[in-house]
């Protein structure tokens, strides 16, 4: 989209401090419990899509794997190859063009990246492309109820509308303003499942600064620390609640190769 490389490389250099914040770093923190469960049990090959500063190549090679990072920004690929990480490589382009060998890797991840690219449901179908026969395509993207209930909230009743009828909004971190979509779980799950995906799920992480508002989260996060993630996990297991989730985190597999 418009304007998202730029806006990324304005920000590269304090990206990874931003999940300092509580709230993000909660829904990272359960992004990866979930991310990690999808991993082989030995030596695969991980294509992280929109990799970013590459935050995620060293939980994943240290579990043995091979990680392919590509984003199209050159200061955040500059600064995750700068992590010089054992069995992480970076390709500099953006993953609606990148060609990447098909039927090649064992997971492919797109956290926080999809929702950037000018037609989130072919870019499933690219990424989808890329697996091995049971493979597992995850994408970590925004949700579109639970902004329109922020902003209804915060007395911004106009915007949010424009949100439900857009599916558009505007990510403005130090200043930058970053286009991308909003989704639902019934836009994101009919995508997976029209790129051939099978055994589709959805969740949604940090239903509890939906439901209570993000200061009135934070406050219980720091009052209440592990039990307040586990009564997120229990949340999001709910598949009623994936959308009232901050973001939705769906998974899909491509089909087992077909007996002989």
């Amino acid at each position: 989209m418009s304007g998202t490389v730029n806006g990324f490389d304005a920000i590269a250099d304090q990206y990874d401090a931003l999940f300092d914040v509580p709230l993000r770093s909660a829904y990272d923190r359960l992004a990866w419990e979930h991310v990690r469960s999808l991993l082989p049990a030995s030596g695969g090959l991980v294509i992280d899509a929109g990799c970013g500063t590459g935050r995620w190549a060293g939980r994943i090679t240290r579990r043995g794997h091979q990680v392919v990072g590509i984003d199209s920004s050159a200061a955040m690929a500059r600064l995750a190859r700068g992590r010089a990480v054992a069995g992480f490589s970076v390709v500099e382009e953006a993953i609606e063009t990148v060609e990447m060998p098909a039927g090649s890797a064992d997971v492919v991840l797109a956290m926080g990246s999809l929702q950037y690219t000018t037609e989130p449901g072919a870019t499933v179908r690219r990424l989808a492309g890329w697996l091995r026969p049971n493979g597992a395509l995850c994408v970590l993207v925004d949700s579109l109820v639970a902004l329109a209930v922020e902003l209804n909230r915060g007395g911004r009743r106009e915007e949010a509308i424009d949100r439900l009828n857009t599916g558009r909004a505007v990510w403005s971190p130090d200043g930058q303003r970053i286009p991308h979509h909003v989704l639902t779980r019934t836009r994101l799950e009919r995508a997976f499942r029209d790129a051939g995906l099978c055994r589709v799920t959805t969740q949604g992480l940090i239903v509890g600064a939906t439901a209570l508002g993000r200061d009135e989260f934070t406050a219980r996060l720091d009052a209440r620390g592990a039990r307040q993630l586990d009564l997120e996990r229990r949340l999001a297991a709910v598949p009623g609640l994936a959308d009232l989730g901050k973001h939705l985190l769906v998974t899909g597999y491509a089909a087992a190769e077909p007996r002989p």
